[in-house]
């Protein structure tokens, strides 16, 4: 039986199929599958993959990063062991050298050396595709920009997995902080190195909001973020958290952070903190620090903190004690009671 004129017309202006609650069946195309999960309330992040070499001390705070080259640097071939006079006789032992008495091979020149000037070789742009070691902000080195951000779907993080939130607090109690500092893979949680930053901040320094932007202020100054707040380097906050595995369910307080007028030390390049644990002993925390490689520790049996510092590649556990009384000149000491036995070296500071 055919089918009358008006049926024909009412088949003719149906939509066509669709497939999902989002309307017409769309392109297959790079991103179909990321607005169909989106609509679903699936949970995505960035993917690292084309900034690996400038995020990767985020991604893993804790893992070495340290190139081949500069692990043989710092290692027992490095300048820690170089030594200026090799204790080499090319002589073997025969006859001492007359005076004057010189082998021919040897060439010897009694003048000063002559110095050849040439010209300045100008600066040739740094090419991020071929370096080796993680770019330096500082250096004023612009990042590059992939084509294409990728995107993943986060993976399920079990409970039993999940890092649980650290509560960190600012010396004077009025501010404070309670979240994870890791996330489930082991990176650097989201916001933790900002808000870490910002109660490491010195003294009398208005809190600024958080976020914090996504560039460094123009007038702050060379590697500070905003006037006056400077970010931790990322290996702080994997020391900060395994300070919290350690003493589970404890406030941390941070006594000292960043010190803009303190030359030469951790403090001023943002990897030391002083702080404490509620309820935990200095000398608990001191003894737990001294099992972090490349960490600095220092105990001060007059002050209420201990100071933990990260630091280079082969540098391995360094420690002191510090028995000044606060505001103090630094009087350092070999031993301490209860503490450890004098096999530490009392010029370690920091």
């Amino acid at each position: 039986m055919a089918a009358s004129p008006a049926r024909a017309r009412i088949r003719s202006k149906r939509p066509p199929l669709e497939l999902n609650v989002f309307g017409p069946t769309r392109a297959l195309t790079e991103t179909a599958w990321l607005v169909d999960r989106v609509g679903k309330n699936r949970r995505f992040e960035l993917g690292s993959e084309p900034l690996l070499t400038l995020l990767e001390r985020y991604v893993e705070p804790g893992r070495d990063h340290t190139p081949e080259w500069q692990s043989f640097w710092h290692g027992r071939y490095g300048r820690n062991h170089f030594e200026l006079y090799p204790k080499l006789n090319w002589f073997g032992g025969a006859e001492p050298v007359e005076a004057g008495a010189v082998d021919s091979w040897v060439a010897l020149s009694a003048g000063e050396p002559e110095l050849e000037l040439r010209e300045p070789v100008p600066a040739q742009p740094f090419d991020l595709s071929r370096a080796e070691v993680v770019p330096d902000w500082a250096l004023e080195l612009e990042a590059p920009e992939p084509e294409f951000a990728s995107v993943s779907q986060r993976k399920y993080c079990p409970r039993w997995k999940a890092p649980r939130p650290v509560s960190v607090v600012r010396y004077d109690g009025a501010e404070w902080v309670r979240q994870p500092l890791i996330d489930c893979a082991g990176a650097i949680a989201p916001d933790a190195l900002d808000r870490l930053s910002v109660l490491a901040r010195p003294p009398a320094t208005p809190e600024p909001e958080l976020p914090l932007p996504l560039e460094p202020d123009e007038d702050a100054p060379r590697g500070e973020w905003l006037p006056k707040v400077k970010l931790l380097h990322p290996r702080v906050i994997w020391a900060v958290e395994k300070i919290a595995e350690a003493f589970p369910n404890r406030s941390i307080f941070i006594m000292s952070g960043y010190r803009r007028d303190a030359h030469g030390s951790y403090h001023q390049k943002g990897r030391a903190l002083d702080l404490y644990v509620a309820g935990v002993d200095n000398a608990d925390l001191f003894r737990f620090c001294r099992t972090l490689n490349d960490v600095g520790c220092g105990f001060y049996p007059n002050n209420k903190f201990v100071h933990v510092d990260v630091r280079p590649f082969g540098t391995h556990r360094v420690a002191w004690v510090d028995i000044s009384e606060p505001g103090q000149a630094s009087q350092y000491v070999t031993s301490w009671p209860g503490v450890f036995g004098g096999e530490l070296s009392a010029t370690s500071a920091e």
